[in-house]
């Protein structure tokens, strides 16, 4: 007897890129049939009228706890009423130092389920290389490569690295850090560094370490990193590159203005000072200035007050996201992290929608090739063998939601509210257990700790 059933809705199945009506059936926690008749239960759900599907894996986040907001479970519940049902925490090179302790609290009960990466960066100050801008030493190395070792034994899903971060670092540290993921078949996730607005050396960086190592690459939110400038050059490289045989990939986010904190590297004084322009369009998402734009005074008030608050850089790079969109390995992300009440970027709270709703407005994609790309391809990339499908045996992780309705409510902070959840979201399963009713979480502890091993490695 199934616990729960979903039935009358148009099934959509990412791995054979098709959509029939018919029902759903979970048992212990995993799809246990699927039939072409409304099936029996204990609890029974009718989704007449819209999709199900898997539910949306989110390979580029950050709530892992280690911004300056320790509230990462309310992030990760905004991220669930999206439809969203694993989280990839540990990129752009900050993760937690220790992914075992990490995966024993999530799997204490979390909203959703939560892999991690073991971010460079991070790995960097274990081994006490904590100049941004010098290049790790070879001992340190060496070092950093035996704790990521560690680290993908214990289940990390892969390494990360945030070289705008971390101008210092070096192709070498890189190499060896991508040799390590390449011998547990995990991927590297890269923020790349651009120099100016034009700069793709990063990119050809990211390209060239995936040609010498064999490793999976990541492009980390490629929108924000090309797409304001030189996005048809980016994705034309990439196309060279995957058409030689690198295995290399990208996720890309639903938003053009990008951000980060105001201490970072990306905000440097050389940098913000040799573009006139940008000041005006750097918008304070937290903090007691929430809302303001930057002038020079405010600028080097908040770089030396209060340098981890959020600054969101605002741009005019609107056709670039569904220019991204147009190549079938690049899947969406939201960048998410946590942030107080009413604060921070809409990205924490509309990202999915949104690209359903652009779906339905532009039509760029079918409905089962977008369902694709938010399922089935990040947990091919990632290597998640039981998520993403819609099969028996598959984890029932599923998404239930109106095409023809659902709408992105966040706005940016000047606008509105960036953690309104989204319309259209009618339930959302993990893990077999109804997690979120229309805009409301009812059970926020169905989550686990997604941890990887050497036979967690796929082919895409």
């Amino acid at each position: 007897m199934n616990t729960l059933c979903i039935n009358n809705g148009l099934v959509i199945d990412p791995e054979s890129c098709t959509a029939r009506l018919a029902s759903v059936g979970v048992k212990d926690g995993r799809i246990a049939e699927i039939s072409d008749t409304p099936l029996h239960a204990d609890t029974e759900l009718d989704a007449a009228g819209h999709v199900v599907c898997p539910g949306f894996i989110d390979v580029h986040a950050h709530v892992d706890n280690v911004t300056t907001y320790p509230d990462h479970e309310t992030c990760a519940k905004l991220s669930l009423l999206q439809g969203v049902t694993t989280l990839v925490s540990g990129n752009c090179g900050l993760s937690v130092p220790n992914v075992t302790e990490f995966f024993d609290r999530i799997d204490k009960g979390y909203p959703l389920n939560h892999a991690e990466l073991l971010g460079g960066s991070t790995l960097r100050k274990m081994v006490g290389a904590c100049n941004i801008y010098a290049p790790a030493t070879k001992e340190q190395i060496d070092h950093m490569c035996c704790l990521a070792r560690q680290g993908l034994s214990q289940g990390a899903a892969g390494i990360s690295l945030g070289v705008g971060y971390t101008p210092g670092t070096s192709l070498d540290e890189i190499l060896a850090l991508a040799t390590v993921a390449r011998e547990y078949g995990r991927v590297v996730s890269i923020d790349t560094r651009m120099e100016d607005d034009y700069d793709l050396s990063s990119l050809a960086d990211a390209i060239e370490v995936s040609r010498r190592t064999g490793a999976r690459i990541v492009i980390s939110h490629l929108v924000y990193q090309y797409g304001e400038f030189v996005m048809r050059e980016a994705l034309d490289m990439l196309d060279k590159a995957r058409a030689q045989g690198v295995d290399i990939w990208a996720d890309s986010g639903m938003y053009v203005d990008w951000a980060t904190s105001i201490g970072s590297e990306c905000f440097r004084e050389s940098y913000v000072f040799a573009h006139e322009s940008i000041l005006p369009s750097l918008l304070v998402a937290t903090g007691e200035y929430t809302g303001q734009r930057l002038d020079e005074q405010l600028y080097r008030t908040m770089r030396t007050l209060h340098p981890n608050e959020t600054v969101i850089c605002k741009t005019d790079a609107e056709p670039s996201i569904a220019l991204a969109f147009t190549r079938d390995y690049i899947m969406p992300s939201s960048d998410t992290a946590p942030y107080n009440p009413g604060e921070g970027h809409p990205q924490i709270a509309g990202t999915f929608a949104a690209f359903f709703r652009m779906v339905r407005e532009q039509a760029n994609l079918n409905l089962c090739e977008a369902v694709r790309r938010a399922t089935l391809l990040p947990a091919q990339v990632m290597g998640f063998a039981r998520k993403g499908r819609m099969r028996v045996g598959a984890d029932a992780d599923i998404a239930v939601f109106d095409p023809k309705t659902i709408y992105d409510n966040a706005a940016y902070v000047d606008k509105g509210r960036p953690d309104d959840p989204p319309e259209g979201i009618d339930f959302v399963l993990v893990g077999g257990t109804l997690a979120v009713r229309g805009k409301e979480v009812v059970n926020a502890a169905a989550g686990r700790s997604l941890k990887c091993c050497r036979c967690c490695s796929c082919k895409v």
